[in-house]
């Protein structure tokens, strides 16, 4: 008897520490992004481990010899990168990204690491003719005073042609606690009713213009592109507008103090008219300025698990040139879970 004692006793415990080792997991994944910057190398190292058949690569640093001496003098590492297949490589570009020891100083020493890296970028080759890759470059930090509202997830920052652009993704739950509140719905409100392609993705968006011209951005243009090629499309002011209309449970002074908030934190109502065409109004940044603000998308299939957020940027020739506008893609890469994305919870009001 005193056997079965302990061995129900010895259950008991077992199944207690079972219980809060779940509860504990699930608690984690709560707290979770489903949505986050690139993969590290040693995600990438085990998924090569674990699936050898389909020779995936971890590409090294290329031409280490000489892009090492620019990383240890300001401090950099490694940290991630575009996982391929080796039958693809050659197709492809190479996006590495980076991050200081110091994140907090990230932004003081960004500009200073890319004068540098100029000078290596263009002696940096893998192989020739075919092999040679193009690099692509990306800052990762954890330092959210760099926007006007602290990001709670890590920023990538990318620097092309004077113009630079960072981002970070919001989670439903931090909207929901900053927007979702008093008498106003959350721009970005939704139920667990609501289909995929009702409910949004949001990012916030700082652009800084280094040039001497206007540039042009227009988040209707700008995409989310998964792994098996579905696209997502950026949405504006009109569309939260519709979604907040058309939803039964979204009414009255909430809808109206809703929208209100729409037309001062997203990034497209905090852009100036930059330029006045005929029938339509372009808006963008101007020359040694910045702005910022949240940017929307479709959400996201929950079998996506690579993701290349596009926002293309427009940039306007200098005044009597014959030169033509010129678009620059900035690709940021990110990653989608899925067990995480079910495991976020529900969205609510505070």
């Amino acid at each position: 008897m005193k056997w079965l004692n302990k061995f129900t006793a010895l259950n008991f415990i077992l199944l207690l520490a079972l219980a809060v080792c779940v509860v504990g997991c699930g608690t984690s994944l709560r707290s979770m992004s489903p949505i986050q910057p690139v993969n590290n190398i040693a995600k990438a190292k085990m998924e090569q481990a674990e699936k050898p058949e389909e020779n995936i690569i971890v590409p090294a640093l290329p031409a280490e010899t000489i892009a090492k001496p620019v990383l240890d003098k300001h401090g950099m590492d490694s940290i991630g990168f575009r996982i391929g297949k080796a039958r693809d490589a050659n197709m492809e570009e190479l996006t590495y990204v980076f991050a200081f020891s110091e994140y907090a100083h990230a932004t003081d020493e960004w500009g200073e690491f890319l004068n540098d890296w100029m000078e290596v970028k263009n002696q940096i080759e893998i192989g020739t003719g075919e092999d040679r890759k193009m690099v692509d470059v990306v800052m990762l930090s954890d330092y959210p005073e760099l926007f006007e509202v602290p990001s709670r997830q890590p920023i990538l920052t990318k620097t092309k042609d004077g113009i630079t652009v960072s981002i970070a993704y919001w989670r439903r739950t931090d909207l929901d606690r900053k927007f979702n509140v008093g008498s106003a719905l959350s721009p970005f409100y939704e139920t667990e009713a609501l289909h995929q392609g009702e409910k949004t993705d949001v990012f916030y968006v700082k652009i800084t213009n280094n040039r001497n011209e206007n540039i042009i951005f227009n988040v209707k243009k700008c995409t989310v592109i998964d792994q098996n090629e579905n696209i997502y499309g950026g949405m504006d002011y009109e569309d939260l507008q519709e979604r907040l209309t058309y939803n039964a449970r979204a009414s009255g002074l909430y809808v109206k103090n809703g929208l209100e908030i729409a037309r001062q934190i997203l990034v497209e109502k905090r852009m100036p008219i930059v330029e006045k065409q005929v029938g339509t109004h372009r808006t963008g940044v101007p020359p040694g300025e910045s702005k910022e603000g949240f940017l929307p998308f479709v959400e996201t299939k929950s079998n996506a698990e690579e993701l290349r957020v596009i926002l293309p940027i427009e940039k306007a020739p200098p005044p009597g040139g014959a030169q033509r506008y010129q678009t620059i893609d900035f690709v940021f890469p990110f990653t989608h879970d899925r067990g995480i994305r079910i495991a976020q919870p529900s969205p609510q009001r505070y």
